[in-house]
C-alpha cells in the first residue's frame, strides 16, 4: 500500500519507469503527471508533483487545505466533496502553527517549497 511519499515513488516507478532511490524525489517536469487529485494529507506530495493542476477535494484535512488555499503556484483547485460535502469549516486552518505532522507525531507549520511558512487559511470554497 502506498503512503505519503510512497505515492510519488509508485508513480515514478510504475508509470514513468524511474529506477532506484530517485523514485522518492520529484521527477523532472517532463516526467511528471499533468494532473493530480486527492482528498487527504497523505496525498500532498503526489498532488504537488503535478505540473498542471492540483485538485484538492475538501474534506477539511488541515495540511492539504493549507497548500490548496495558499495556491503558491496558482494551479491549485479546491472542490467540495461530490457526495455529502462537508459544511464550511468554522475555524481557520492552522497552517502557520500546527497543520503539519512531523514523523514523531508532533505538529508544526506547513511550509512552501521555498521554506516560507504558509499563513493560516480560511475555508472559502463555500462562498
Amino acid at each position: 500500500m502506498t503512503y505519503i511519499d510512497g505515492k510519488r515513488c509508485f508513480i515514478n516507478k510504475k508509470i514513468f519507469g524511474i529506477k532506484g532511490a530517485s523514485q522518492l524525489e520529484a521527477a523532472p517536469a517532463s516526467k511528471r503527471q499533468a494532473l493530480s487529485g486527492g482528498d487527504a494529507t497523505t496525498e500532498v506530495t503526489m498532488l504537488k508533483d503535478a505540473t498542471g493542476v492540483h485538485i484538492a477535494l475538501n474534506r477539511n484535512k488541515d495540511e492539504l487545505m493549507c497548500h490548496a488555499y495558499d495556491n503558491a503556484d496558482g494551479k491549485w483547485v479546491v472542490n467540495p466533496m461530490f457526495i455529502q460535502p462537508l459544511p464550511k469549516l468554522n475555524r481557520s486552518y492552522p497552517c502557520s502553527t500546527a497543520a503539519y505532522e512531523n514523523a514523531d507525531g508532533s505538529t508544526g507549520p506547513v511550509l512552501r517549497d521555498n521554506g516560507s511558512v504558509i499563513p493560516d487559511q480560511q475555508d472559502t470554497i463555500h462562498g
